[in-house]
């Protein structure tokens, strides 16, 4: 079982990696933020915040505060890191001090249909999103 999410996990960077190089020069469509927009909202804002600041509804009852996920590129010296925000997602990076108490999405979204190759457009859609709302 692990074998194969490794595998799983491996993939989905590699093809989001690869998709990555092959975007415009100006970046994501307003139509593929949209859609990630979408899975962020229904995936990720109980704990990170509508807005990804890390305020959503259940922050109360975690054990650890979210991240605010708008300062991500900030935090890296001003480069969005999209292979390790990708990775984070699908759960390839424990967090920088300790396990991470974050749901793994990646596989998660696999099996809920394991044959539908979206699933990857819906990882790099959603990292395209917080690629977004990244603070200036």
């Amino acid at each position: 079982m692990r074998t194969a999410f490794a595998v799983t996990c491996s993939l989905v960077i590699v093809v989001t990696c690869a998709n990555a190089e092959q975007r415009p020069e100006g970046g994501a469509s307003t139509e593929t933020i949209e859609s990630g927009r979408d899975t962020f909202v229904f995936y990720c804002a109980a704990c990170h915040g509508r807005s990804g600041k890390g305020d959503g509804p259940v922050v109360s009852s975690l054990n650890a505060a979210p991240p605010d996920l708008t300062t991500l590129a900030k935090r890296s010296g001003g480069r969005f890191r999209e292979t390790e925000v990708t990775a984070r997602i699908v759960g390839r990076r424990p967090s920088a001090h300790g396990s991470s108490d974050m749901p793994v999405w990646g596989p998660l979204f696999r099996e809920l249909n394991p044959h539908d190759s979206r699933v990857d457009v819906r990882l790099l859609r959603l990292v395209d999103y917080l690629k977004s709302i990244q603070v200036k």
